[in-house]
């Protein structure tokens, strides 16, 4: 995804110190009426999913990675945010490699805990 920055709506470094971003496409997207409208209350949840949560690279798309952190607050029987970020690169004003790692979206999931 290429993106300018007037479409970014925020930014926040992973706990590895990744930087990944969320544009306000990817957000009416995820919290539009067809896909995951109870997300709207929830995007500082999704922030720190982002910031403190487990990671997995998806194995099928190495570029690819799911999320997750648990609350025990959510709605239902839900109890972990999922964000799924595509990780990529583009190339600066000066010629560099910079990072493009963004959100392509995020849901709520039951995950059954160990132990």
């Amino acid at each position: 995804m290429v993106t300018s920055e007037q479409n970014i709506r925020w930014t926040v470094s992973d706990r590895y110190g990744n930087l990944i971003y969320l544009t306000r496409e990817r957000w009416l997207h995820i919290t539009d009426e067809s896909n995951h409208p109870e997300m709207s209350d929830y995007e500082e949840y999704l922030r720190t999913t982002l910031r403190k949560g487990k990671r997995r690279q998806e194995p099928l798309n190495p570029r690819k990675y799911r999320y997750y952190h648990l609350f025990g607050d959510l709605p239902h029987v839900v109890n972990h945010i999922v964000a799924i970020v595509l990780f990529g690169f583009n190339i600066g004003r000066n010629g560099e490699t910079v990072p493009n790692n963004f959100v392509a979206t995020a849901f709520f999931k039951h995950i059954r805990l160990k132990g």
